[in-house]
């Protein structure tokens, strides 16, 4: 496992292999790291509060690292928000009270 890259501290946007519709535009995952789950290698980490998928934010996600396909990495929040393609300013809001408590 030491060829595996290291997510500490960033943001990582995963895209899965036939990944269903919902997901075809990536999976955000902050906090990620390695895991072994089973006998199956998983990245783990949180679903930050982006867009529209309010449902399903702060929660806990494991995705398997053999259906990852690709994936970016992104230094930090920040980063990820400044390369948002026409964020909303409500996301820019809610990462600027996460970012400056």
């Amino acid at each position: 496992m030491n060829d595996l890259p290291d997510f500490t501290g960033q943001v990582v946007v995963l895209y899965i292999t036939n990944a269903a519709r919902p997901i075809q535009d990536g999976v955000v995952v902050e906090y990620a790291e390695f895991k072994t789950i089973g006998d199956r290698l998983f990245i783990t980490g949180r679903v930050p509060e982006i867009g529209n998928d309010a449902w399903v934010s702060n929660l806990q996600t494991a995705i398997a690292w053999n259906s990852v396909q690709s994936y970016l990495i992104f230094k930090s929040r920040e980063d990820y928000l400044n390369r948002m393609p026409k964020a909303s300013s409500a996301v820019k809001n809610w990462f600027q009270r996460i970012l400056n408590p």
